[in-house]
């Protein structure tokens, strides 16, 4: 399995390359810093957490005992996302309600400590909220629901983005559209991770499958 738990992990990073890499030259064809920055840091992150989504589906298709530790590890990476997302998303949100230079960002600055309390409250609940998908004790419904949170969260983000980028393409701002775009970039990134375990069941599934047949 965990050959097949790889080849899910190559087949995301293959899709999200193939998806993510037009929308970046195309928004900012001569920005190869930035590029390269999304691939050195955001893309090798993006497959971390991929890579330990996969955790519960693989221990459920190897028929291993389920450890609260793996579930737990599980809820705390994929509530990463989410906080991203929820970011991208209050940025977004802003970016078409007050332009750049508008009076009411210039006036609002908070402390770098409130920044990261927010942050961590975020991640700490939504990880509270994964992990209490678990209290059914069938660690499918615990895939299941989490990857479903996660695709609906990203197709919101991509559908409050794309109209947050195309504002502020219209208004001639210059952060902004960073802003959109990271968020675009991320509804693509998290939805395709969304299918990640499916996909990987489905292998599973068709090997055993293959296996009764032979037998």
């Amino acid at each position: 399995m965990k050959r097949w738990a790889a080849l899910t992990l190559l087949l995301y990073l293959v899709a999200l390359t193939a998806l993510s890499l037009p929308i970046l030259v195309l928004a900012y064809p001569g920005e190869q810093q930035l590029q390269g920055a999304f691939f050195l840091y955001f893309v090798p992150f993006l497959a971390l957490c991929q890579g330990i989504l996969l955790l519960v589906p693989a221990a459920v298709a190897a028929g291993r005992p389920m450890r609260r530790r793996s579930v737990a590890t599980a809820a705390i990476v994929g509530a990463i996302p989410m906080v991203i997302m929820v970011l991208a998303f209050l940025g977004c949100v802003a970016s078409m309600i007050w332009p750049e230079n508008s009076p009411a960002r210039e006036k609002v600055h908070y402390p770098d400590w409130i920044n990261w309390a927010i942050i961590l409250a975020l991640w700490g609940c939504w990880g509270m909220i994964f992990y209490r998908f678990f209290s059914s004790e069938n660690p499918n419904a615990f895939t299941a629901k989490m990857t479903r949170w996660l695709l609906a969260g990203s197709i919101l983000e991509v559908l409050v983005a794309i109209p947050s980028h195309i504002i502020s393409r219209h208004r001639n701002e210059c952060c902004a559209p960073v802003m959109s775009l990271l968020g675009i970039v991320t509804g693509i990134a998290v939805a395709l991770m969304a299918f990640g375990p499916g996909v990987f069941l489905l292998f599973a599934r068709r090997i055993k499958d293959k296996q009764a047949k032979g037998n």
